[in-house]
């Protein structure tokens, strides 16, 4: 008797599944894990052979899996049907199971398993009534679709979690959500949005007593603030956010909250106030434990040093020298391109013309990232190196690309910049401003 898909294929990936096991390992020698996949899917039915290979290895009779009227046991433990007289504790604990065993597939690094095992809960049990249990299969599963790069999949999630009755009956969940989203959004190109819910978790978060809540969800408000040029409002929460930190907060949240507000005070010229936080958030850092953070911090001091003081360019430069080995190892093209860009204004300051343009041309080179706005702000800081390099060619084409990137991500406060140094360039009829 052949296998009838595609409830065959179901029982198979949910047995599987439930039994921690990965494609590869039921497919053995005889089978290959694309071929087992292709029968979970329902798009080819096993032989008979196949199929008592397969039950076999699930530990289950081949009886149980040929049946259409046996369904795959309810969640408990594994190997066990408690199916009949299963009760709703017993639903939940496999429930539970299952959602740390993805949840140890993903420290494992077997992000897809993880992924796998989360998505076949939903497909099975999406309906129970432990919502809570599913809240967190969702919240985890988006988590890992951002982290592996299916962007469309998390932001499907996190929007559907956002209008969940569930999470907009706590505070808490709501603010979580919210907040994740203006992460979200302001790391692929969405200021606007990331504004938005870096409000809303503000709002929610603030007048709390989890400090750590508030912390959190101001560092992203002052973020999404300094690209949107939304001065007065984002000082006022840095100020307020920096007031909470305290030993109490874990290092990592500290250094972010100090990163962040000097960076708002980067962006709108409190040069001397940027290199005070730019320090404080390098102090909080072990680089043993976050060598990419310790590596941000370095970059974002020297650049604070460079712009308050010409007599601290030697300082910014052996800051530099430390922080470009990690960043080029790390490989994250947005911090390459900051690198170049600070790089070619340091050139500049020394009389390096050469290299100037030659950081600048990296920079131009190098291309984009989700973070839409940011690129566009790191091509004006390009543009201006062309600008005092004398090219106005190259110059006006970078402020254009800088204008309608910085207007495309939501920027437009630093669209204006463009356009306005723009037409003095144009004006001028020369290149040296």
């Amino acid at each position: 008797m052949l296998a009838t898909q595609p409830a065959f294929g179901r029982r198979v990936r949910a047995l599987r599944l439930r039994a921690g096991m990965s494609q590869a390992a039921l497919a053995g020698p005889e089978l290959s894990a694309s071929y087992v996949s292709l029968i979970e899917s329902g798009k080819r039915e096993p032989s008979p052979e196949v199929a008592t290979a397969l039950a076999e290895r699930l530990g289950v009779t081949p009886e149980s899996l040929q049946s259409e009227h046996t369904d795959v046991p309810e969640h408990g433990a594994e190997g066990k049907d408690t199916s009949n007289g299963s009760t709703g504790a017993d639903e939940r604990i496999g429930l539970m199971e299952l959602l740390l065993r993805a949840r140890r597939e993903e420290e494992e690094g077997t992000s897809d398993m993880a992924a796998e095992l989360l998505t076949s809960i939903l497909d099975k049990d999406g309906r129970s009534s432990h919502r809570d249990v599913l809240w967190e299969v969702r919240w985890s599963l988006a988590r890992i679709h951002e982290s592996s790069g299916r962007v469309d999949e998390s932001r499907l999630l996190l929007w559907r979690l956002l209008d969940d009755d569930y999470t907009r009956s706590s505070a808490e969940r709501l603010e979580r959500v919210a907040r994740h989203l203006a992460e979200f959004s302001l790391s692929n190109g969405g200021l606007v949005d990331g504004l938005r819910f870096a409000h809303l978790a503000w709002t929610l978060a603030e007048p709390r007593q989890d400090t750590a809540a508030a912390v959190r969800a101001g560092t992203v408000l002052v973020n999404a603030c300094a690209w949107s040029g939304h001065e007065r409002w984002g000082r006022e929460v840095a100020d307020a956010l920096v007031a909470r930190l305290s030993d109490k907060i874990p290092w990592p949240q500290r250094s972010a909250a100090y990163r962040e507000s000097a960076r708002l005070c980067l962006l709108t010229d409190d040069y001397p106030q940027a290199r005070t936080w730019f320090a404080k958030a390098l102090e909080q850092i072990d680089p043993q434990k976050d060598i990419n953070a310790w590596a941000e911090a370095e970059y974002y001091l020297a650049i604070a040093e460079v712009l308050v003081d010409q007599d601290l360019d030697d300082q910014a430069a052996e800051r530099v020298s430390r922080a470009r080995p990690v960043i080029e190892v790390l490989g994250h093209t947005s911090m390459l391109v900051h690198l170049a860009v600070l790089e070619g204004h340091l050139a500049l300051r020394r009389g390096e013309y050469d290299r100037a343009r030659l950081m600048a041309d990296a920079s131009v080179a190098a291309g984009s990232w989700p973070a839409t706005h940011e690129v566009g702000v790191n091509q004006l800081w390009t543009a201006r190196i062309y600008r005092a390099l004398g090219d106005t060619a190259t110059a006006t084409g970078v402020y254009r690309r800088a204008a309608e990137l910085c207007e495309q991500g939501g920027a437009a406060y630093f669209c204006a910049y463009a356009w306005r140094e723009l037409a003095e360039l144009l004006a001028s009829g020369s290149g040296d401003g």
